[in-house]
């Protein structure tokens, strides 16, 4: 992530409505790499979109977006099984949770976009090196 930061930011960079689908799958295959433990999905997503060649902004918008299947499938699988024995949840609750969770996901994604623009991705990155290390430190 720090190498394709600071890549992105010596040379042009091409927003969102310059990505195919080529770049799109390419994207989606580095998501993969999140199943390997300790692998930032975010984290992975931006890195993938900087290295070929996105804005640093239109990199986290795709990174976001591309969560949005995932998210979605996983709450429509817990609702079906949710919803299979309506006596073990509050249904009313479980709407209202969903929404309350979707309106704080769309904003906490504005302020990151608006704090990345000023602060940049350097406290992101040494976040992830310390806790790393961290975790390599402790015993298992």
């Amino acid at each position: 992530l720090w190498f394709a930061a600071w890549r992105a930011s010596h040379r042009p960079a091409s927003a969102e409505n310059s990505l195919d689908w080529k770049l799109a799958v390419l994207i989606g295959f580095a998501q993969a790499l999140a199943l390997i433990p300790g692998t930032s999905r975010t984290g992975i997503t931006i890195t993938a979109g900087l290295l070929l060649g996105l804005s640093l902004p239109a990199a986290i918008r795709f990174s976001f977006v591309l969560a949005a299947p995932i998210i979605l499938a996983a709450s429509l699988h817990q609702a079906v099984q949710i919803t299979a024995r309506p006596d073990a949840a509050d249904l009313p609750m479980l709407a209202l949770g969903f929404v309350v969770s979707a309106v704080v996901a769309l904003a906490t994604i504005r302020l990151f976009l608006r704090l990345v623009e000023i602060i940049g991705l350097v406290p992101f990155i040494l976040y992830r090196l310390g806790l790393g290390a961290l975790l390599f430190f402790l015993p298992p």
